[in-house]
């Protein structure tokens, strides 16, 4: 069974690509928290802390993410 649609598109019109910028974003937050975790633990076994590290850097790099994507948000006077 076909569904068709009712909308009429121009065979001519480019598709939207409008979603990947936003899966971009969510894959570079994925590695930049895999990464950041990874380099937390190791610097926890330099250090010889208990989790000290493991905390702060990925919770840095969501506070930098947050502000950075803040300012490209803004609207420019």
């Amino acid at each position: 069974m076909t569904i068709k649609s009712n909308r009429k598109t121009p065979s001519n019109q480019a598709p939207n690509y409008n979603w990947s910028k936003y899966i971009g974003l969510g894959t570079q937050l994925m590695v930049g928290l895999l990464l950041t975790l990874y380099m937390g633990k190791k610097m926890d076994t330099y250090f010889d802390k208990h989790a000290l590290f493991a905390w702060m850097t990925p919770s840095l790099f969501i506070l930098v993410v947050l502000i950075s994507v803040v300012r490209d948000t803004q609207n420019k006077k």
